[in-house]
């Protein structure tokens, strides 16, 4: 049955994901390891920011390549590159915050959270969230144990988890600024890091 519904997921957004993962992996190690420091990142983040508005006027051969392969139509006529331009924002936003570990188990709160609770939703659930109809609680409650997995070889498992549910939570919410709805890539990593950050100041 897992299987069968698992071929509902269009090829896109399994697409979507496994790059969100690979993307998201590598942007991690990237960091770990200071590959990269945050000012080069921010400065990458300006370009690729301009190339996306760019890109809506003019095809621009290998962005547009990629753009074909894993963008939604409706983002490619308003920002193309929009989940990896907010997933850098939220990743160098927090890593300016929160102490490093903190900022790292968000990064990987996000990596793991959004596309495990997608597919997991999609093959496993039956149950839709009260928060969002679009979503399973299913697939909320395993991208929040699979991505906590990850985060606490970073961080206490009290944080882990902690961080990993509430960044859940906030990502089955829409949250619209002045008509803008703001991206779950930018929401998830700052609510899991917030949440981390007080959690240890205030109670352990």
């Amino acid at each position: 049955m897992a299987f069968q519904k698992m071929a509902h997921i269009s090829s896109l957004e399994l697409k979507r994901k496994i790059m969100h993962i690979i993307i998201g992996i590598i942007g991690f190690l990237i960091l770990l390891y200071d590959i990269l420091n945050p000012l080069i990142i921010f400065i990458i983040l300006i370009c690729g920011i301009l190339i996306s508005l760019l890109s809506i006027k003019i095809k621009i051969p290998i962005i547009s390549f990629f753009l074909n392969l894993f963008e939604r139509e409706k983002e490619r006529k308003t920002l193309p590159g929009r989940g990896v331009i907010f997933a850098v924002a939220g990743s160098l936003l927090v890593l300016k915050l929160f102490p490093k570990d903190i900022a790292l188990a968000s990064i990987i709160i996000l990596i793991f959270a959004d596309p495990i609770s997608h597919l997991i939703g999609k093959a496993l659930g039956k149950t839709k969230s009260f928060l969002d109809k679009r979503k399973n609680i299913e697939g909320n409650i395993a991208g929040a144990i699979i991505s906590s997995l990850f985060a606490m070889f970073l961080v206490n498992p009290i944080l882990a988890v902690s961080g990993a549910l509430i960044a859940m939570l906030f990502e089955s919410l829409i949250i619209e600024i002045q008509k803008i709805e703001l991206d779950d890539n930018l929401i998830m990593p700052l609510v899991a890091g917030t949440i981390m950050f007080l959690i240890r100041v205030f109670l352990i």
